[in-house]
């Protein structure tokens, strides 16, 4: 059976995104088009969809490439409905390389030229109904003073999603014991052997969890992944990429005002800075830089 128009069609339009000429893909759309960007959040008519791309090449350093696999193409008068399996890579993504397989739902109308065009682009297909329910694990890497409490606080304001704050636990469970960084690392230990039942508890009964937790070693983030596994949940790892100038003088900031349960010196943040490792792709994350 030789392929629908649309396929070649669309084809036409994936090498308009491969190759980022972007002027040209607008003609693939109506003026009133949608595009998913994401669960939550489309662009709609021609001038928001082409900003849209603009920054979905950035965001894939500029190396993004769309094909289509399997396709089905069910018309109904001057509308079609194309189911298809769309494949995306990106080889030189920033923070990881990227590969994924998606089923998506394309919803074309012919114009009065009888030319197709895109009304509704949702590379999501159904995974739309699943995605916003699906629990999922939040982690947060980042040096002292980067900022990880303010992300894991606006990331707990979403709902169904449950805050656990490793600085607050241990100010309580153990007050006036941690002095330096060998109480920290016994303290941490126990209160971390003692929490991971629960955390997979949440997040299996359908909660997502923020861990304001220092994700910054290899050994640590291994703890989490261990999580992710026994859950079954799916995850992100935010990484703040902030500077030590930057860090030290919130630090500084910190320290004179009292908000934080406690009080890091500069010598101290030096020494535990020493072992700070961003995440690498090898160990498996899902990573967000911000």
């Amino acid at each position: 059976m030789p392929a629908h128009d649309l396929r070649h069609y669309i084809e036409k339009a994936d090498a308009a995104i491969n190759s980022e000429n972007f002027d040209e893909l607008m003609n693939f759309y109506s003026d009133d088009a949608t595009l998913v960007i994401k669960p939550g959040l489309n662009a709609v008519g021609k001038e928001q969809i082409q900003k849209a791309f603009v920054a979905i090449a950035d965001y894939f350093n500029h190396s993004l490439i769309v094909e289509q696999g399997e396709m089905h193409v069910i018309e109904a008068g001057d509308t079609a409905l194309v189911l298809a399996k769309t494949i995306l890579n990106a080889n030189q993504k920033t923070d990881s390389q990227f590969s994924m397989e998606r089923y998506a739902t394309y919803i074309f109308k012919k114009d009065l030229n009888d030319e197709w065009k895109c009304i509704i682009d949702n590379s999501y297909g159904t995974e739309l109904l699943t995605l916003n329910n699906n629990p999922t694990l939040h982690l947060i890497c980042g040096k002292i003073a980067s900022g990880k409490s303010t992300l894991a606080n606006k990331l707990s304001m979403s709902p169904k999603t449950v805050l656990i704050s490793e600085d607050e636990w241990l100010a309580n469970l153990y007050p006036e014991q941690i002095k330096n960084i060998s109480d920290y690392v016994r303290y941490t230990g126990l209160f971390r052997n003692a929490v991971s039942r629960h955390i997979e508890t949440l997040l299996k009964s359908g909660l997502s969890v923020v861990l304001d937790f220092p994700a910054n070693t290899p050994n640590t983030r291994k703890w989490m992944l261990g999580l992710i596994q026994q859950s079954g949940s799916s995850h992100q790892l935010h990484y703040l990429d902030c500077s030590d100038a930057i860090c030290k003088e919130r630090l500084r900031l910190r320290n004179a005002d009292g908000s934080h349960q406690f009080c890091t010196s500069e010598s101290e943040y030096e020494q535990i800075t020493k072992y700070f490792v961003p995440p690498s792709p090898e160990e498996g994350f899902n990573v967000v830089v911000g």
